[in-house]
Formats: C-alpha cells, structure tokens, sequence
C-alpha cells in the first residue's frame, strides 16, 4: 500500500489548484509510489473515478497551480457514519485495497474535515493502515485549529477590490439619497463580509456599513442607520453576508430548506434588505451578488494566499513520509506586522464539523463595523500580487487534462 491519494471537498476557491501541484510535486520528489486523485471529491474515490496525478505532465501541473475552479473538480458527498451506510465505506475500502493506496489527502473545509476523521476510523475498522492528512480550504475561513484557510485572503482581496471600484461609481451617480449593496458568502459566519473594511473607500462614501451572520439583524435598527447617514452624505455602500438572520434565529433570506445543517441554499439577503430600505425610505438601491465571482477570481489572487496554500501541501508530504496520521496541516501565526507564519498540525478529531466565528468582540453592532483589531488579522492575508500568463487580453486557463490510470 505505497501509493498515496488526493482529492478536493466542498466550495473550490481561487487557490486550490496552487494547493493540487504543490502536492504533486512535493509527492513526486519523496515518494516512489502513485500518487492518484479522485475526480469530484469522495463520490469520485467511491466510484473508483481516480486519475495518475503523478504522471501530469510539467506543463499542465503548473497550469494547475494558477486555473481557478480546482482542475480536478469537487463534490459535497459525505463519509456517513458507518452504521448508517456500511456499503460506502466497503466501497472506500475496496477502492483503496485495489489501488493499493496507503495515504489520503484530504482538501477542505470543517466538514472535509469530518470525512477526513472517518478515514482514520475505517482505516482501523478493515486493518488498512493508512495514513490520512487533512489540508485545510475554504473561502468562508471559518476552520478552526488554523490562522486562515487558503481560499479565504484571495476571496476576501477580490470582494474589497470589487467593493472599491463599485463605490467609486455609486459615489459618482448618487445625486440623491441611495444605497449600493454587495452580497457575499457565509453561511454562518462573516469573514468575508469584513470586506467593508479591508477596503479603502473615498471620503465621500464613508466606511461601508457591514451586516454579519454574529449578531442579530434587528431591520428597524439597520434602517434608523442608514437614516443617519443620509443626514451627512448621498451615498451609502453596505456588505451584506448571506447568512444574516433575525433575532428569532431564521435566516433573513433562504431560496431552500435543507433538512441537513448547513446545506441550506441561500442567497437573497441583499435583495431582502434592499427592499426594507425602498420600503422604508423610499430610496434607490443597486444589489450587487458576486456569488462564485468571490471564488473563482484567480486573477486577483492574494500572493500571501498563494504561498499559504502551497506550504500547506508540503507540509502534508512531510507528515505523511514521517509516519503521522489523523492530522490536519495548520497555519500557526507568529506576528502580525510584518506578518510572520509557519505550518504545524492539529488532530482531525478537534476540528471537525466546528465552525470558527467571526469574534463578537470585533464587530462594533451600533456603527456596523469592525474595530481596529479585525484589521491587524485581516490585511496580511490580502498581501502581495502574483503574475498570470495572458494571451490575447485574457489570462490562460487551460483546461488541466489528467492522464488516465494505466
């Protein structure tokens, strides 16, 4: 059981793909076994839909390290617990005997996470000896046990950016009272939503107002401030997160019921408090959804980000050559300015299906914004640009093209 497997769960992000080659190479210059992926996450592992990552050639491992989307593609099935469905984990388990795999790393965020766990637990049910390394990912940065997740300072440089250039226009057209909404991810937490305060607004514009899944949203309150505002300035720019919910704990806008926790589909909070605020003032507000725009943006990929997600698969190697298991990589912080970090490890079984909140202490709920401290943790992780190959005005983004399992 030499050979090693990868495989991505859950929401891709603008740095996956950084994350996927790294690991390739690291595997390629230790190891001399296989190392194969699962196309679509676990459902492709199960389905024994498995690719030859080592074989990728140089020129389409390094296209994966900048393609947005992941190159592999993802996927949302669970590892359910075994008495609940014992035919998926024998189907896990034949797959791995027959490809002889002996290592698995796992690419994602708190409920990878969980799967990751479980592959400990089937590795001593049916004797596998296996090891398995989690790697953490998410845009949502809501993983415990680690500093940021790659993903997340990509997303998060994207959406201030967007909010920049967005409130420069609004501010140019608003020659009476009205209000520019953007709508980000984050189901139960507001990382992305301090967006409104990682970016530089003019003067004019003042700081966005910043709606967070934290606290409460009390409309009448959100409402007597956007009257305040009014009082000194035309334009007014807020982030709105998806996730918002009223006092009675219902999310304020949800396009699906989902009877699983947190596969809920939302979206629509910003056009819901576009409306209470037409209804209430009687003013014009634009809605703007990034939607997979705030994952997808390769483009504007964080340099810090880059290199955190790279390291990350690294490290994994290393863990994994020196015989551990049951571990997810991790990001240490050492200092905040000049930003200084390392990778450890923390134990699956710690972080699994646990969700990292924006901290209550941040958010100033009477002004809707973030105190200086949110920005001390936040601005090194947008750090630093890195170059794309363009062509023709666009950037390359080839379509990565695995070779099949001989």
């Amino acid at each position: 059981m030499n050979n090693a497997l990868y495989f991505q769960s859950g929401g891709v992000t603008a740095v996956i793909g950084a994350t996927a080659a790294a690991l390739i190479e690291a595997h390629r210059q230790v190891s001399p076994g296989r190392l194969f992926a699962a196309e679509h996450g676990l459902s492709g592992l199960m389905n024994a839909q498995l690719v030859d990552a080592t074989a990728l050639p140089e020129s389409m491992r390094l296209a994966l390290s900048h393609v947005p989307g992941g190159g592999l593609g993802s996927g949302r099935t669970l590892l359910m617990p075994y008495d609940e469905n014992p035919q998926q984990w024998e189907q896990v388990r034949d797959v791995l005997v027959r490809h002889q795999i002996g290592t698995i790393y796992v690419n994602g965020g708190n409920g990878s996470m969980d799967t990751a766990a479980k592959l400990v637990e089937l590795s001593d049910r049916f004797y596998l000896d296996l090891k398995v390394i989690g790697l953490p990912k998410t845009i949502d940065n809501d993983l415990e046990g680690t500093d940021a997740s790659p993903g997340f300072g990509s997303a998060l440089k994207y959406l201030s950016v967007s909010l920049m250039e967005a409130a420069r226009d609004h501010c140019a057209m608003a020659t009476k009272p009205s209000v520019f909404i953007m709508e980000v991810m984050g189901r139960h937490t507001g990382w992305l939503a301090s967006c409104g305060a990682v970016a530089r607004l003019p003067e004019a514009v003042a700081s966005p107002l910043m709606l967070f899944p934290e606290v409460d949203f009390e409309p009448a309150h959100f409402v007597r401030a956007i009257r305040q505002r009014f009082e000194t300035q035309h334009a007014v720019v807020c982030v709105v997160s998806e996730g918002i919910h009223t006092a009675d704990g219902r999310f304020y806008a949800q396009q699906n019921v989902a009877a699983k926790y947190g596969h809920e589909q939302l979206g629509g909070a910003g056009l819901a408090v576009a409306e209470l605020l037409r209804t209430e003032l009687g003013i014009k507000v634009h809605v703007a959804i990034p939607d997979y725009m705030q994952r997808a943006a390769r483009h504007l990929a964080s340099a810090t980000d880059i290199a955190q997600a790279e390291a990350v698969a690294r490290h994994a190697i290393v863990l994994a050559q020196s015989g551990q298991t049951g571990l997810m990589v991790n990001i240490v912080r050492e200092s905040d300015a000049p930003y200084r970090w390392h990778c450890a490890a923390v134990a699956l079984t710690d972080i699994a299906n646990r969700e990292r909140s924006l901290p209550r202490d941040w958010i100033n709920q009477a002004h809707y914004t973030l105190r200086p401290e949110a920005l001390a943790y936040l601005r090194p992780l947008i750090a630093g640009e890195i170059s794309l190959p363009w062509s023709e005005g666009l950037p390359e983004y080839p379509w990565v093209e695995w070779p099949k399992i001989a």
